[in-house]
């Protein structure tokens, strides 16, 4: 699955394009609303923020969908949220994974090697959810991925 990365991807050729302002860590552990329960979501833990390519900050959510990790339901409404805010990983219509694809196989696959390793280490087979990205690395590993080589736009 590694190897079906684009070289940028896998750090072997430098990002695409400009950089712009990225979160770094998100997930959706990330996402609170202040003041509780009904207030605005806010975007916590920062510590990690940089100038990067805005997909690799929804590639973790899109992954955990793409595994089946995430339902179709809370995609849904998180990517909704995102685009109405005018978040710039993903087109603000039409198919975000132009934009997703490259980041969210790319966490898949380092999501797949951190379960194998703690598995390995505590001596224990893979749980079900690492199984489900340890599958998905499998799927990948069989097939091309659908947009080649092409950065992010």
């Amino acid at each position: 699955a590694w190897a079906t990365l684009p070289a940028w991807a896998r750090a072997e050729a430098p990002m695409p394009g400009p950089g712009r302002l990225c979160h770094g860590d998100l997930h959706l552990g990330q996402l609170v609303r202040h003041p509780a329960p009904d207030g605005p979501w806010k975007l916590i833990d920062v510590d990690d923020l940089g100038a990067g390519v805005p997909a690799w900050d929804l590639g973790r959510p899109a992954a955990w969908f793409a595994c089946g990790l995430l339902p179709p339901e809370a995609w849904s409404r998180f990517l909704a949220a995102y685009r109405a805010a005018g978040g710039p990983a993903v087109p603000a219509t039409g198919d975000p994974w132009t934009a997703l694809d490259t980041a969210a196989r790319a966490l898949t696959v380092q999501t797949a090697a951190l379960a194998v390793a703690k598995a390995t280490e505590a001596g224990r087979p893979v749980d079900e959810v690492e199984q489900a990205v340890v599958d998905a690395c499998d799927r990948m590993g069989r097939r091309p991925p659908p947009l080649a080589d092409a950065p992010p736009k």
